[in-house]
C-alpha cells in the first residue's frame, strides 16, 4: 500500500458507541470518551487506584463505553475520582477522566444516585451549613471575628434554604 493510499482510508475509529456513551459526551464536560483507547496509564497514574484494588479509572470508562450505564450510575466508583488529573496529564490521547467522571456523577445525581456516604457528608453540610460545625471553637470565632467575618454559623441558613430548594426538592432518592 502506498503512501497516498494510506493518507485517502478514513480514520479508524475505535471507541464504541454506545448509547450510554453518547449520553456521557452529551453531558458539560463528557467530551473526549470517545478518544480513550483503554491503555491503562490512567490506572498506572491514580492516587486512588494505588491504594484500593476496587478502583480502576480505565475499568469505570470502558463499562461507559461498552453501556452498563445502571451499573455505572449505581456504583460509588465515579464518586472516588478526586480530580487531582494526573491521570490526564499522561494520557496520551487528552482524555480527561475526571471531567468525565464529573458528567457521570452529574447524570447520576439527577435520577438521584447518590451514594449514602455523599448522603450523609450533604446532609450533615444542609444540617448546620457547615461539615465541620463540630470543630468550631472559640479559637476560629475569634479568627473570624479578627478577620471581620460574622462568628456565628448561622448567617448562612437562607443560603442553605436556597441550596436544598433548588437542588434537593424533588430528586428521586435510589
Amino acid at each position: 500500500m502506498s503512501h497516498d493510499e494510506v493518507k485517502q482510508q478514513p480514520p479508524i475509529n475505535h471507541a464504541p458507541s454506545s448509547n450510554f456513551a453518547k449520553e456521557v459526551e452529551q453531558e458539560f464536560y463528557g467530551d473526549g470518551i470517545m478518544k480513550c483507547i483503554q491503555c491503562g496509564m490512567c490506572t498506572a497514574s491514580c492516587m486512588v487506584a494505588s491504594m484500593t484494588e476496587r478502583y480502576r479509572p480505565r475499568m469505570l470508562i470502558q463499562k461507559i463505553l461498552l453501556g452498563k450505564r445502571e451499573e455505572v450510575l449505581s456504583s460509588e466508583l465515579p464518586w472516588l475520582c478526586m480530580t487531582c488529573r494526573l491521570c490526564e496529564e499522561r494520557c496520551q490521547e487528552d482524555v480527561n477522566l475526571s471531567e468525565i467522571f464529573h458528567a457521570v456523577r452529574e447524570i447520576a445525581a439527577r435520577e438521584g444516585y447518590i451514594p449514602q456516604v455523599f448522603r450523609n457528608t450533604i446532609n450533615k453540610v444542609l444540617e448546620d451549613g457547615w461539615l465541620l460545625n463540630d470543630a468550631y471553637t472559640d479559637f476560629v470565632e475569634d479568627d473570624r471575628s479578627d478577620l471581620g467575618l460574622d462568628p456565628k454559623l448561622s448567617w448562612n441558613n437562607d443560603f442553605v434554604k436556597k441550596i436544598k430548594k433548588r437542588y434537593f426538592e424533588g430528586v428521586t432518592k435510589k
